[in-house]
């Protein structure tokens, strides 16, 4: 629907409205908190790749109608995958009892594993290839359900379950935000892969979105190594808990040839 009343640079423009949807989320379902610095990290990200894939675009003529219809509709597609990324994320990591849960009550099940969860989300296809099965069944029945699948084609076809597995694995390991960031800096080296084999120069828009997505990268991790050297700087100048009489005391007590003697007869008769 957006791309049939969306130019392609408008299209790419609005559906990075993805990317503050899913920060979003991450705040409100998983309880998260994101710096000031970290929201315009992310700002500065989807300015970015917007950017890189603006000149790959240009040109590109607005097809006919409704350009608002174009712009809800990738705003609702953008707005959904957020939060289907994000309670993809919150279904992974929920295996920790709830903060005020008995320990006296019985140990709730293990959550299922990644395989398991993949095997879920996958049933939601089946109806609709069966749809795409049932509307193709004239050249099935007449070339078989592989038709078309070549080497290359099952190279393309692993490496994309392939890449689905991974997406899983930084999703239940680390967060959406990092998945976000390796995805944008993805674009970026295939445009720039892009532009080494085909021998042409790297455009303006290229260079400037490249250097947005690095320094919405350095900006982002900011307030996490700020706070890392702040903790590291309070551990180190936090004072002993012991005072100077507890550790006299204890001083005492060690260099004292009564407390070997007193502590066999204590482990003699706790064995008698």
């Amino acid at each position: 629907v957006s791309l049939s009343r969306l130019s392609a640079t408008s299209h790419q423009l609005w559906s990075q409205s993805k990317t503050l949807f899913t920060a979003l989320f991450f705040v409100r379902l998983l309880g998260q908190r994101l710096e000031p610095a970290q929201w315009l990290a992310l700002l500065l990200l989807s300015l970015g790749v917007c950017t890189v894939q603006l000149g790959e675009a240009a040109g590109s003529a607005p097809p006919a109608g409704g350009s608002l219809l174009g712009v809800a509709a990738v705003l609702s597609s953008s707005l959904l995958s957020g939060f289907a990324n994000i309670y993809f994320e919150k279904v992974l990591k929920e295996a920790a009892p709830p903060p005020g849960a008995s320990t006296s009550a019985p140990p709730p099940p293990p959550p299922p594993s990644l395989w398991m969860r993949n095997v879920q989300l996958g049933l939601f296809s089946i109806p609709q290839a069966a749809l795409l099965l049932l509307a193709d069944r004239s050249a099935i029945v007449a070339r078989g359900p592989l038709q078309g699948f070549s080497p290359l084609v099952w190279a393309v076809v692993a490496s994309t379950a392939f890449g689905g597995l991974l997406v899983a694995a930084v999703v239940k390991h680390a967060d959406n935000i990092v998945k976000m960031y390796a995805a944008a800096c993805a674009i970026v080296l295939t445009c720039a892969a892009t532009s080494i084999v085909t021998a042409s120069p790297p455009s303006a828009l290229f260079l400037s979105g490249m250097a947005l997505v690095l320094g919405s990268l350095l900006l982002y991790n900011q307030p996490v190594a700020t706070a890392r050297t702040a903790a590291a700087a309070a551990a180190a100048a936090a004072p002993s808990t012991r005072t100077e009489p507890e550790s006299d005391e204890l001083d005492a007590v060690a260099n004292d040839p009564t407390s070997d003697e007193l502590a066999c007869s204590v482990v003699s008769t706790s064995c008698l």
